[in-house]
Formats: structure tokens, C-alpha cells, sequence
């Protein structure tokens, strides 16, 4: 059992570690709204790009609106591409504090209060069933 000193302190460390993760994604949200500002011009020259130049052309029209509707995909790929190479660029620490420590910190506040004989199959358990990423 765990003395109330150490429990004080394990809450003051998960509250800290609370802090600087929200700080992070605070941080982070701010960059991804800085990049979309950057980028905005460029999406709109490329959509006036496939818009047809000439009003009355039937086939032209058609081709434009099936290549925006295709842009979809490219686009979220490449927003996954740029998030998994923002994340590589990360300090280890800023890393881990964005994608593992709210998880593992929930997961082992719920270990505590749970107390299994076999904590770390629970943990592990736990961590599949709660993945944020395949939500």
C-alpha cells in the first residue's frame, strides 16, 4: 500500500505531467493553424487551376469538379504524412508527452483504483482497448 506521501506526490507529478501536455498540444495546435495559414493560398490557386476557363464548356466543368472531389484523399494523406514528420522532429520527450503519457497516465490511474493481481497484462490490455489512434 501506498503511504500518503508518495500518493501525493505520484498526483502532483501525473498534474505536472498534465500541464506540460497540454501546453504541447496547445503549442502544436498552433503551429498545425500557422501551417493551414500558410497554405491556404496555395490550395486556392490550385482549385482556381482546375476550375474551366471557359463558362460554357460542359466537359471541362465535369473534369474540374471529379479532380476536386479526388483531392480529398491526396490531401488527408499528405496531413498524415506532415503529422508523422512533425512527430520525428520532436524532442523525445515532447514526443512522448503528445502520444503515449495521457494514455499511460489514465491507464495507470485506472490500474490504481483497480488493483489486478497481474497489472502490467491489465495495463497493456487497457492501453489496446483505449489506442486513441484507432478511434
Amino acid at each position: 500500500m501506498m503511504d500518503p506521501q508518495q500518493a501525493a506526490a505520484m498526483q502532483a507529478q501525473q498534474q505536472q505531467m498534465q500541464m506540460q501536455m497540454a501546453a504541447a498540444v496547445q503549442q502544436q495546435q498552433q503551429q498545425q493553424a500557422s501551417a493551414q495559414q500558410q497554405s491556404a493560398p496555395v490550395k486556392l490557386e490550385q482549385q482556381q487551376q482546375q476550375q474551366p476557363s471557359a463558362p460554357g464548356s460542359g466537359s471541362g466543368g465535369a473534369v474540374g469538379a471529379g479532380s476536386s472531389s479526388n483531392t480529398a484523399t491526396p490531401a488527408a494523406a499528405a496531413a498524415a504524412a506532415a503529422q508523422q514528420k512533425y512527430n520525428q522532429t520532436l524532442p523525445i520527450r515532447a514526443y512522448l508527452d503528445q502520444t503515449v503519457v495521457p494514455i499511460l497516465l489514465d491507464g495507470m490511474s485506472e490500474l490504481v483504483k483497480e488493483r489486478p493481481p497481474n497489472p502490467v497484462e491489465w495495463l497493456a490490455a487497457y492501453l489496446l482497448r483505449n489506442d486513441p489512434q484507432k478511434k
